[in-house]
């Protein structure tokens, strides 16, 4: 029998479980680094995607503090169907990273909600063409999640056959000139002190095509 994927273990499951762990808190969450971030840098999206949204609730946070329409995609069906009954005015669609829903273009704000390192590194360029597929040329790009020096994998612990994947995955997008970071916060850890492979923070990339490739500065 063909091993089934990480994505398919997450959609088949593994999804509605680690949300089953997680309800309590995402329904009464805490602060919020990616708001706070936002805040600081006084971004006012008119469009947001969140992906790996949970049940929405930094999005709706997101709307409720700086307007715009809100959207988000999530593996856990569970979770999704709680928002929709909490956060009606959202548009949040069961699904993966991989593959977005949603118009070229459609958004000034793409999240990326602490969920790269489960997905599955064969998939990692494919997620990162759909994020750049659906954010519009001059917007911004929030990458939430570990931020490794190096590329490595623990073994997930609630799930056998599955791995946790960090790195700085912003260098993915950070290849193309189209991309520039603009600003990383790192999450303040116990007493302060940074624990290896406990790095997490939030990158905020801009997107801009028209200025990635000047003209020829050798002629």
């Amino acid at each position: 029998m063909t091993e089934r994927s990480q994505k398919d273990v997450f959609l088949a499951g593994e999804g509605d479980a680690w949300y089953g762990r997680n309800e309590q808190h995402l329904r009464q969450p805490g602060p919020d680094i990616v708001l706070n971030t936002l805040e600081e840098m006084r971004i006012a999206p008119k469009s947001v995607l969140e992906i790996g949204c949970a049940n929405g609730y930094r999005i709706a946070k997101i709307c409720e503090r700086f307007g715009g329409a809100g959207f988000g995609i999530e593996p856990s069906s569970k979770a999704v169907a709680d928002g929709r009954s909490r956060y009606p005015s959202l548009s949040l669609e069961v699904g993966t990273a991989d593959i977005l829903p949603f118009a070229d273009g459609q958004f000034d704000l793409v999240i990326f909600g602490f969920c790269l390192y489960l997905v599955d590194p064969r998939l990692h360029l494919r997620c990162v063409a759909e994020a750049d597929r659906v954010l519009g040329e001059g917007g911004l790009l929030v990458i939430y999640d570990f931020i490794e020096p190096a590329p490595y994998h623990n073994v997930y612990a609630h799930r056998p056959g599955i791995r946790s994947h960090k790195m700085e995955f912003s260098r993915f997008f950070l290849a193309s000139p189209a991309y520039r970071l603009l600003r990383r916060n790192m999450a303040v850890s116990e007493h302060g002190i940074p624990k290896p492979d406990q790095s997490v923070g939030v990158d905020v990339l801009e997107k801009n095509y028209a200025t990635a490739f000047p003209p020829n500065p050798f002629v």
